[in-house]
């Protein structure tokens, strides 16, 4: 009974199925046909969809889309990939059927409420009408708009900018951006101007749905543009946009907050939208962004609140900016905010994190000063930072303070922190007993305790207490974890029990464990530890050791036998591959230093080409050089060492002591006194005419010790011709770098330690001191009796407290040796005497020294 009017649109119908890229919109205008209208505006390959509306009899009520339970996004996510999609499904073929449960919120229960009215003849009103279209059009039920269509036009109904709103709304409500952005454009086909509300609308269900934060954020910026300052679109749709932005897009979430605070056209910022911009920069990782954000609120008339500033706070603790973490303490009593446990908490964990124990306290101290009560994580982040800074009195002060503390007791993971920073200060007896304590209070025990006391055995090589530990925690059914077994192993290790190590990595592939590669290297540095020390004591059986235990202490003794350890520590890394794991630097230098105790330096050498074909992580380091370099040198061939040294500093690598000592070592036991000069000249940074093979052009930030100095010495004194000019310079030189008979020591021009010399260096400094009593002399100074400290010797100790007569006593090697130098290498000769009071010195009599001043 309608008359036919152009202008009067109704809304657009959208296609149901396969849509590709857009929606498609459907402008019905009122019409006594309007199946052929609607054919007109939806694609061909859907006309067979659109069937004739003889009556309101033909409603889909089969379709029952039900309502999703959650209908919002969490405030932020990590990346727009793991928004989930609360829209409903577009395709007709994937709808929903009649089983699920009709409620008020059901659109068939709807679609059939209307059809039942409408064969009653009651009166339908417009925003009835409305709403039902507005759940069709959420939906993507283009069938059933029709089917509204036709009941509004018996009616005399049409399409009013109410339709539109209660549309918009629903698609909110239904999180359905796509229709939300389509319905705009209808409007605007339809002569109906969308307003701000409209908009806002729009933006608020674009934001709940995949990936449209973006054309939120432009429909804003157009709308902003296009609109009158009195017609702003209200600040609720721009916290939509601000909270939807994904952390990889931090800067947009930055830019469009700028936009508000500076652009008339835009409303001003409310506190959510800095809230919303604060969590997006924490979870981007951009600690400094926020910080600037939260601390320039104020000067925009805004109060952050307390969690804000915790937010923030978190965020500069993860990136270890503890100082802006205690600025912002500073900030919020500026502000008169209150700061809560969490607060402080917070800045103490941001200190304890970058190891800054002092300053933790210091806010502990002012926590209680504020009136705040600690709680036990305040403690255990002290503990905690204590132990990662191997602080171990710290740790046990803190911890008694935390016993004394009101209302606070110590619990596991205080007691375990302690027990880590013991086991870093290598305070062994003192982590088992607070293993102990632990017992005695009947805490719960976990495999992270007894993990810290176990590394703590391994640190102090008490390798057989590791063990034991390890067959405890299992008897009392608590199961061992990678990591203790890693530590366990490396107890193992330390004790050169390689063995044990190995079949505590047979445990764990028995258990079927996951093996890391941490444990593995842990194995082979059990294996390399082991094969030092077959190496230094040769053909020596357990027995024999634990005998010898004045020079090998009973917590070191090792499993001594035939097999070949650097076999076994090739084969552990065969197995790290055939894991799927790639070897780094430190498996292949574990090896390599097993390789070069074993003798074997050309294993050595095809690890190191191994590791310089490898990637970034492979590509052999300082150490991995310098075990190689001792492999080279145990073997005598100075040649691959010295190239070694050359390629470890032309790829870029500073040459530490330790790397120029190995090459020393090689040089000595291939007896090649010429090429330790020039590279003692090099670690001296003096220039050669002729330079090593090693030489650079790069400063050298490295200095000699006493290893270097016996090294290159006793290199220089084994050649076939001692240069002594050269050997006394060495030692001269060393005397200026305070390296032998140092300044502040009890030496005196007349008595000398020489202790703990070699027998070389010993012989150098007879000859250093009588040089200098000489040029003293010759200053007008008198000589006197001169007093050579040899000390007596293990030896002749153990000689002594087996009874042994004074006739049937051995000389030290070191006083032997003074002695027979004071006649052989001084013109004339000099005769020293041991006294019998002082039986560990050389004593050369004035008349003796004046006798050889005389002759020279």
């Amino acid at each position: 009974n309608m008359t036919y009017n152009p202008s009067i649109s109704m809304l657009g119908v959208v296609n149901g199925v396969a849509r590709i890229g857009m929606l498609w919109i459907c402008v019905l205008l009122l019409s006594t046909d309007a199946q052929w209208l609607a054919c007109c505006f939806v694609p061909p390959q859907h006309h067979a969809r659109i069937q004739p509306r003889k009556s309101v009899s033909c409603f889909h009520a089969n379709v029952v889309p039900s309502k999703k339970t959650s209908d919002t996004v969490p405030v932020k996510q990590k990346s727009s990939a793991s928004i989930s999609n609360n829209r409903a499904p577009a395709n007709q073929d994937n709808k929903q059927t009649s089983n699920t449960k009709r409620d008020e919120h059901s659109l068939a229960f709807q679609l059939e409420e209307m059809k039942q009215r409408a064969d009653k003849d009651e009166t339908l009103t417009q925003s009835y009408c409305d709403s039902v279209m507005a759940l069709c059009v959420a939906w993507n039920e283009w069938d059933s708009v029709l089917d509204v269509l036709e009941v509004m036009k018996q009616y005399g109904l049409q399409q009013e900018h109410s339709t539109y709103r209660a549309a918009l709304e629903t698609c909110v409500e239904f999180a359905n951006g796509p229709s939300a952005a389509e319905l705009l454009e209808t409007m605007k086909q339809a002569g109906q101007t969308p307003d701000s509300t409209d908009v806002a609308l729009a933006v608020e269900a674009m934001c709940t749905s995949d990936n449209m934060w973006n054309q939120a954020m432009t429909l804003l910026m157009k709308t902003a543009h296009e609109k009158e300052n009195d017609n702003v679109v209200p600040v609720k749709a721009y916290d939509a946009v601000l909270s939807s932005i994904p952390s990889e897009h931090w800067k947009s979430a930055v830019h469009l907050l700028h936009t508000m605070q500076q652009e008339e056209s835009h409303p001003n910022p409310t506190i959510s939208s800095f809230r919303a911009v604060i969590e997006t920069c924490v979870a981007a990782q951009q600690a400094e962004q926020a910080y600037t954000i939260l601390t320039n609120m104020s000067s925009h008339r805004f109060k952050p609140t307390a969690f804000m500033f915790e937010l923030v706070i978190s965020a500069l603790a993860k990136s270890s900016s503890w100082r802006r973490a205690l600025q912002l303490l500073d900030v919020m009593d500026d502000l008169h905010i209150q700061k809560t446990v969490v607060t402080y908490n917070t800045v103490i964990s941001a200190c304890a994190r970058a190891g800054e124990v002092g300053t933790a306290k210091n806010v502990l101290a002012k926590m209680k000063q504020s009136g705040v009560k600690p709680n036990i994580i305040s403690f255990n982040s002290l503990v905690a930072a204590c132990a990662s800074t191997s602080r171990w009195k710290d740790a046990l002060l803190i911890l008694d303070q935390c016993h004394r503390e009101p209302g606070v007791q110590p619990d596991i993971i205080t007691y375990t922190n302690a027990m880590r920073a013991c086991a870093k200060g290598r305070q062994t007896n003192r982590a088992l007993a607070l293993l102990q304590v632990v017992k005695d209070m009947k805490l719960p025990i976990d495999a992270y305790c007894y993990t810290a006391v176990i590394d703590a055995c391994a640190k102090g090589k008490r390798w057989k207490t590791a063990l034991e530990l390890l067959e405890e925690m299992e008897a009392n059914g608590i199961m061992p974890n990678a990591i203790t077994y890693s530590v366990a192993i490396n107890a193992c290790g330390n004790g050169g029990q390689a063995k044990e190590a190995l079949a505590l990595l047979d445990q764990m592939k028995e258990k079927k464990m996951r093996i890391n590669l941490i444990t593995y290297n842990s194995a082979i540095t059990a294996l390399s530890k082991a094969s030092k020390m077959n190496a230094k004591f040769p053909g020596q059986s357990n027995d024999s050791r634990q005998a010898a235990s004045v020079t090998f202490p009973k917590s070191e003794v090792v499993n001594v036998d035939n097999e070949q350890l650097w076999v076994q520590a090739l084969e552990l890394i065969e197995q790290i591959k055939a894991e799927g794991m790639k070897p780094d630097g430190f498996s292949y230098s574990a090896a390599i230093s097993c390789c070069g105790s074993g003798g074997r330096w050309k294993e050595a050498l095809e690890i190191i080409e191994t590791m310089q074909k490898g990637g970034p992580k492979m590509r052999p380091n300082k150490i991995a050089y310098t075990a190689a370099i001792s492999a080279c040198g145990r073997s005598g061939k100075y040649k691959e060492a010295l190239k070694l040294f050359t390629d470890m500093k032309n790829q870029g690598l500073h040459a530490d002591r330790i790397a120029y000592n190995a090459v020393f070592s090689a040089l000595r036991v291939a007896n090649r006194p010429g090429e330790a000069y020039q590279l003692w000249n090099e670690i001296c940074g003096k220039h050669d005419e002729k330079p090593t093979a090693s030489s650079t052009t790069t400063p050298l930030a490295v200095s000699p010790d006493i290893i270097t100095v016996s090294d290159v010495i006793g290199t220089l004194s084994r050649a076939d011709t001692i240069d002594k000019d050269k050997v006394d310079e060495v030692f001269e030189e060393a005397v200026k770098r305070g390296i032998v008979l140092r300044e502040e020591s009890l030496d005196s021009d007349y008595e000398v330690d020489l202790t703990g010399m070699t027998l070389p260096v010993a012989r150098a400094a007879c000859r250093y001191i009588f040089n200098r009593i000489l040029a003293n002399y010759r200053k007008g100074e008198k000589p006197s009796e001169v007093t050579l400290l040899t000390g007596v010797g293990r030896a002749q100790q153990q000689q002594q407290q087996d009874g042994m007569g004074d006739g049937e006593k051995k000389l030290t090697a070191l006083r032997e040796y003074i002695l027979q130098d004071l006649e052989e290498d001084f013109d004339p000769p000099m005769h020293g005497i041991v006294p019998q009071r002082a039986q560990g010195t050389v004593a050369i009599a004035q008349s003796q020294v004046e006798a050889w001043i005389a002759g020279q």
